[in-house]
C-alpha cells in the first residue's frame, strides 16, 4: 500500500513539474505584455516590474487591424468547423456502415493520404485556388481544411464501434439509413463530435503555412498572419507582439474551460476506438 501511494504521490508531483514548465512560457507572455518596453530587457530578468501599462495593448488594436485579424480567425475557423463536420459526418457513416463497391480501397487510398505533409501540396493548391479566384478570401482558407481527410477517419472509427444491435432495431421500426445515422449514430457521437470540432477549431485558429501563402491583404489577414505583420523589419516590439497573442488566447483558452469535460471525454473515448 505505501508503495502504491509513494507512486500516487510521484506521479503527481512530475506532472504538476510539467504543468509548471508548460505554464511559465504564457505566464512570461502575460508578464512582458503588461511591462513597459524599457522594462522587458532589464538584467537580471524580473517577474514583477515597478510600472505596469496596458499601451502595449491599446497600440494593438488602435494602430493595427486586430479586431479585423481577430473576426477574419473567427469566421475561418467556425466556418471550417462547422463544414468539416457537415461533411464528414455522412463520409464517415457511409465508410462504417454502408456496403458498397470499392469502399475499402478508396478508405485505404483516404488514409493513405493522411501521411501527404500538408506543406507538399501548397503548389497545386495555389494554382487551384487561383483559378477560382479565392485567394485573399475566407473560403479559399476554409475549403483547404475541410478536405482534411482526418475528420472522416476518426469518425468512422469510432462509428464502426457502435453496436449493430441498435441500427438493427431501427431498421425492424422502420428507419431509413439518413434516420439512423440521425437518431442513433449521432446521438451517441456527440463526444467524438465535439472533440472533432475542437481538434478542427484549434488547428484552424493556428494555421499559418497555407494562410501566409494564400494572403496578401492586410485586411484579410487571420491572427497568425497578423502576429507575423506586427514584427518590423528591423526590430521587433516585443510588448506589442507579447500583448497580441495574449489577446489572441483568450477566445481558445474561453472555449476550453466552457467544454473542458466535453473535450476530455471526447478525446478519450476517440483515442479508445482507435485502438
Amino acid at each position: 500500500m505505501n508503495r502504491i501511494r509513494l507512486r500516487s504521490v510521484l506521479l503527481t508531483l512530475l506532472f504538476l513539474a510539467l504543468a509548471v514548465i508548460w505554464l511559465v512560457p504564457v505566464l512570461w507572455m502575460i508578464d512582458t505584455a503588461f511591462k513597459p518596453t524599457a522594462f522587458i530587457f532589464t538584467r537580471p530578468p524580473s517577474w514583477w516590474s515597478p510600472e505596469w501599462t496596458l499601451g502595449h495593448f491599446r497600440e494593438a488594436l488602435q494602430s493595427w487591424p486586430f479586431g479585423r485579424w481577430l473576426w477574419n480567425s473567427l469566421v475561418v475557423a467556425t466556418g471550417a468547423t462547422i463544414l468539416t463536420l457537415l461533411l464528414s459526418i455522412p463520409a464517415a457513416y457511409s465508410f462504417a456502415r454502408l456496403a458498397w463497391r470499392g469502399r475499402n480501397l478508396l478508405f485505404f487510398v483516404m488514409v493513405a493520404s493522411m501521411l501527404i505533409p500538408w506543406q507538399v501540396n501548397s503548389i497545386p493548391l495555389y494554382f487551384m485556388m487561383n483559378s477560382f479566384d479565392l485567394l485573399n478570401t475566407r473560403i479559399g482558407l476554409i475549403l483547404p481544411i475541410t478536405a482534411m481527410p482526418i475528420g472522416v477517419f476518426l469518425l468512422r472509427q469510432f462509428f464502426v464501434n457502435i453496436p449493430r444491435e441498435l441500427e438493427e432495431a431501427a431498421q425492424l421500426d422502420g428507419a431509413s439509413s439518413f434516420g439512423i445515422l440521425t437518431r442513433v449514430i449521432l446521438p451517441m457521437s456527440l463526444p467524438a463530435l465535439g472533440a472533432l470540432g475542437i481538434y478542427v477549431f484549434i488547428f484552424t485558429w493556428n494555421e499559418f503555412f497555407w494562410s501566409v501563402i494564400a494572403l496578401t491583404r492586410q485586411e484579410m489577414f487571420t491572427i497568425p498572419i497578423g502576429l507575423k505583420a506586427l514584427q518590423g523589419a528591423y526590430d521587433i516590439q516585443y510588448g506589442l507582439l507579447m500583448a497580441a497573442a495574449a489577446f489572441t488566447s483568450l477566445p481558445v483558452l474561453i472555449i476550453y474551460l466552457i467544454l473542458q469535460r466535453r473535450i476530455i471525454t471526447g478525446i478519450t473515448m476517440a483515442s479508445t476506438e482507435i485502438k
